[in-house]
C-alpha cells in the first residue's frame, strides 16, 4: 500500500480521548471534512493512524487495517445511500429463507480479522454486510470474525459509491479465500461518486484463487446480478422481486430436501389457512345441505299431498317440484287447491 502524507497533527482536530480510543463523533466530522491526499488503493477513503488498541476498541467501520502500517483506512461516504444497499439485504433474504426453509443470517458489518501466531490482530475490515447460508452450523461470536479459524460468510456484500473494492480489497478478500463477493453501486445519485463508477451490481465468484465475474449468483442459485441490483434499490418490493426470491428459495430447498412448512412462520400461516378454509367450508356446505333438504322435504310434501287426493302426477313431477324456487307456503297451498297437475303449476305460476 502506498505511501500517504497525513495533515499535520497540530492542524487536526482532536479526535482521540485522554485514554487513546477514538471520539466516533470528532473523527466522522475529521473524514467528512478531510481534504488531504487518498491512498491510491482505497479511493474515496480517508487514512486514519490506528494503532491495534485503538483498531480492536473501534466501533465504527473500517475499510481495511493493518498494523504494519497502524493505519486504517475509512470511508468518507457515510451517507444513508451507503448503507441501503445492506440493510435491504436481509429483509429479501427473509424471504428467500421462508421459501427455503432453513434460516439464513445477516451479520452486516462484521469484523473480519487475521491473526498472528500470538493471537494478535494482523489486518482487518469491515465488510457492508455478510450472508452466511448455514446458521445452524456456526454463528459468528464476540466482536471478531478470525479468518483461517472460523468459516467464512457465503456471500459478503460491498458497497462501492464513492470507493472501489477492486483497487487492493477484492485482493484481501482472494487471498482470504472468500466464496463470493457481491459489489453494488446504488442507483441513488451521489454527488462525490466518480463517474467510472456506474450503479449496477457485479458478482465476483473465487475460482482457483482468483476472482472472475459471473452473470448469477453461486450461493443463491438463479438469482442473477441485475434481479440482486434492481431488489437492493426499491422499495417496496416488486411483485417480479417477490418471483426472483422464491425461486431462489425452491431451488436452495430442493437441493436441501426443505421447504416452507418447515418454516415455522409459513407454516404457521398455513395451518391456519387450512384451518379457516376447513371452518367456512363446512359452514357452506351445512348450509347448502340444510337447504337441500329443505326444498326435498317440501316436494315430498307437496307430491304425497296431490297424491293422497288421488290426482295422477307426472314421471318427472318430482324432480320439477324439487327444483322449483316456490315459497313453502305456495307450493303447499297450491297442492292442497289443485284438482289436476295442470292446476298445480298453474297455481305455482309456472304453466
Amino acid at each position: 500500500m502506498a505511501e500517504t502524507a497525513l495533515t499535520a497533527a497540530a492542524d487536526r482536530p482532536t479526535y482521540e480521548t485522554a485514554d487513546g480510543r477514538f471520539d466516533e463523533d470528532r473523527l466522522r466530522e475529521f473524514v467528512e471534512a478531510y481534504d488531504g491526499p487518498e491512498d491510491p488503493d482505497y479511493p474515496g477513503c480517508v487514512p486514519i493512524p490506528m494503532t491495534l488498541e485503538q483498531f480492536d476498541n473501534y466501533e465504527g467501520g473500517v475499510e481495511y487495517w493493518s498494523r504494519e502500517r497502524c493505519t486504517a483506512l475509512i470511508c468518507r461516504d457515510g451517507s444513508p445511500a451507503h448503507e441501503v444497499p445492506g440493510g435491504r439485504l436481509p429483509g429479501l433474504l427473509t424471504r428467500v429463507e421462508q421459501e427455503r426453509g432453513s434460516p439464513i443470517f445477516c451479520c452486516g458489518a462484521l469484523r473480519m480479522v487475521t491473526v498472528d501466531v500470538g493471537g494478535e490482530t494482523a489486518e482487518g475490515m469491515h465488510p457492508d454486510q455478510s450472508v452466511y447460508l448455514r446458521p445452524g452450523e456456526w454463528i459468528p461470536s464476540g466482536r471478531r470474525t478470525v479468518i483461517r479459524r472460523d468459516p467464512r460468510p457465503d456471500v459478503v456484500l460491498e458497497v462501492d459509491n464513492t470507493t472501489d473494492v477492486r483497487r487492493h480489497k477484492l485482493g484481501v478478500y482472494a487471498r482470504w479465500g472468500f466464496p463470493e463477493i457481491w459489489v453494488e453501486t446504488p442507483d441513488g445519485p451521489m454527488p462525490s461518486r466518480p463517474r467510472r463508477v456506474v450503479p449496477g451490481l457485479t458478482i465476483y465468484v473465487l475460482d482457483q484463487g482468483e476472482y472472475r465475474t459471473s452473470a448469477e449468483s453461486v450461493a443463491l442459485p438463479s438469482w442473477g446480478a441485475h434481479e440482486i441490483h434492481a431488489a437492493l434499490n426499491e422499495a417496496p418490493v416488486s411483485a417480479d422481486t417477490i418471483e426472483c426470491l422464491v425461486r431462489v428459495g425452491r431451488t436452495l430447498g430442493d437441493r436441501e430436501g426443505t421447504g416452507p412448512m418447515d418454516d415455522v412462520q409459513i407454516a404457521g400461516y398455513m395451518r391456519r389457512s387450512h384451518d379457516v378454509g376447513h371452518t367456512a367450508g363446512f359452514a357452506r356446505g351445512l348450509e347448502q345441505g340444510q337447504a337441500k333438504a329443505r326444498r326435498e322435504a317440501l316436494a315430498y310434501a307437496a307430491t304425497e299431498a296431490l297424491r293422497l287426493r288421488g290426482i295422477p302426477l307426472s314421471e318427472n313431477f318430482g324432480r320439477r317440484v324439487a327444483a322449483t324456487t316456490t315459497s313453502p307456503e305456495a307450493l303447499l297451498g297450491a297442492a292442497q287447491l289443485a284438482a289436476t297437475e295442470a292446476d298445480f303449476w298453474a297455481g305455482l305460476g309456472s304453466g
